[in-house]
């Protein structure tokens, strides 16, 4: 009886500490980074009165189409390469049009939140680097860029500000 006794007290201390785990997994999973449009010569915020067109090199895949009046945009990294390269498309209502390329180098970390939730890939940015075109074939090229944050995971939080040279 005293055995029966400490067999039913032990599994009821057991029990609750035993049950059932509650995992919340991230609600947007989305890993992409943000990239943020700036006036070179001030640093301010720019909003696109042309158009930006953004495609990975080498492949028909459009990242961006057409879009215009933005001031930021997402581009996801690939998980099974070191650097992405992304052409930049700038066009305007006259026809006019110039691509300027951007190159992000990063290193590749699978992340697991829980084994309940689906598995991850977040990227470190290590460098950074771009070719601009000649502004006189169109007036609107990148200038520099920076690296504000180089984790890219689920947060909505600026990776890349990409500085834009308006030319007159």
């Amino acid at each position: 009886m005293k055995h029966l006794l400490r067999v039913l007290l032990t599994a009821g201390l057991i029990v609750p500490f035993t049950g059932c785990s509650e995992v919340e997994c991230p609600l947007d999973s989305v890993v992409v980074m943000t990239c943020g449009l700036r006036h070179a010569e001030t640093g301010e915020k720019l909003q696109l009165s042309d158009s930006l067109s953004i495609t990975p090199c080498g492949k028909d895949t459009i990242l961006l189409n057409r879009a215009y009046g933005i001031s930021e945009f997402v581009l996801p990294l690939k998980m099974g390469i070191e650097v992405d390269t992304f052409l930049l498309r700038f066009s305007n209502s006259w026809e006019m049009s110039a691509t300027d390329t951007l190159f992000v180098a990063h290193r590749n970390e699978p992340h697991f939140e829980s084994i309940d939730c689906p598995a991850s890939v977040f990227h470190h940015i290590t460098h950074v680097s771009w070719t601009s075109h000649n502004p006189s074939v169109y007036p609107l090229t990148i200038d520099s860029v920076a690296v504000k944050r180089t984790l890219v995971d689920y947060n909505d939080i600026e990776n890349l500000q990409i500085y834009l040279h308006t030319a007159p």
